[in-house]
């Protein structure tokens, strides 16, 4: 009998213990998830920074969400950054050339007067002051064309504004796209412009001047393009979208609200069976209308998660990162 008593406290201490390190083990899951369903916790499989496996019920609790892999064609585009223009500083050049012209205009008829004069020394001091007075108007514009480019600066000092080219009435926003100096590749007539890399709102604007300038202290080529989209505000920073080629390439098109960006890199979670999902990195060189476009092969039965690939990444990241066990000696 004294055996007996001996064996059980032994036996509860044993079955205690084990049953301690399978709970330390297990992952870590959403905490609504696991209070519908524990004897089917998140567990990583062979490599827990690469795959991680998750019952069908925690999939419905959390939200899982995935999408076919339909494989389709697209242009393809690279990205480039710019800025709207506020259009004071146009006006303000604009106003500043007319009253520059007329004072040109006022110191030249001052010139011919003195020569019907007869009077050397008035012809000389006229001759003088319009000489001045045309130098600051060439000056005023040759800072202008370095800022804006020819075509714009033409268009600002028109008597009658040209019909493709007119901010006077601010219809139309001024914005500039910036490229790499060695940007070989004409600017298209037309590309997509947006508040952000979000391809799917972006608007259409359209190229003023295939010739690009370089303002000083700007390392890049500058491209000046117009938009009669009202969305932008002055001096707002956009993404400008611009075809690659004129053909169109095949991939599968990546829904932004797949894609996990960290540490500058982008990564999308595919389902390849019932229970398990595989994190594969991307590239985002192509953006398309809803999203982006992947050209590297992705193969998954089921297809891209959508919804939820925020949180398959954060508890991915849990399982790689061991509990502490706090053993200590009594």
């Amino acid at each position: 009998m004294l055996k007996i008593l001996t064996l059980k406290p032994l036996l509860f201490q044993t079955t205690l213990i084990l049953g301690l390190l399978s709970l330390n083990l297990s992952l870590n899951t959403v905490q609504a998830a696991v209070d519908h369903d524990r004897d089917s916790p998140l567990q990583p499989t062979s490599d827990p920074f690469l795959s991680l496996s998750l019952s069908p019920a925690l999939q419905k609790s959390a939200g899982i969400k995935v999408q076919p892999l339909v494989i389709t064609r697209h242009q393809p585009e690279v990205i480039r950054y710019g800025r709207t223009l506020p259009q004071e500083p146009l006006l303000q050049f604009k106003s500043d050339y007319f009253q520059q012209q007329a004072r040109l205009k006022k110191a030249y008829r001052q010139k011919q007067l003195a020569k019907t004069q007869h009077s050397r020394l008035q012809a000389e001091a006229d001759n003088a002051q319009w000489l001045a007075e045309s130098i600051t108007l060439n000056t005023v514009r040759s800072a202008a064309e370095l800022q804006w480019g020819k075509k714009i600066v033409t268009a600002l000092t028109e008597i009658e504004p040209s019909s493709t080219i007119d901010f006077s009435d601010r219809s139309k926003t001024l914005l500039y796209v910036d490229c790499p100096v060695d940007e070989k590749r004409p600017m298209p007539a037309t590309i997509a412009i947006a508040h952000r890399a979000y391809r799917s709102q972006a608007v259409t604007a359209t190229l003023i001047d295939p010739k690009p300038t370089t303002p000083p202290a700007h390392s890049g080529l500058r491209f000046f393009y117009q938009t009669t989209a009202p969305i932008f505000l002055p001096g707002q920073p956009l993404v400008a979208f611009i075809p690659l080629t004129e053909q169109a390439i095949s991939g599968i098109v990546i829904p932004e609200t797949a894609i996990i960006q960290h540490l500058g890199q982008h990564f999308i979670y595919l389902k390849k069976d019932e229970t398990t999902f595989n994190r594969q990195q991307i590239s985002v060189n192509h953006p398309v209308p809803g999203g982006i476009l992947v050209t590297t092969p992705l193969t998954s039965p089921y297809g891209v998660v959508t919804r939820g690939a925020q949180m398959l990444f954060s508890e991915e990241f849990k399982a790689g990162i061991p509990e502490e066990n706090d053993n200590d000696d009594d």
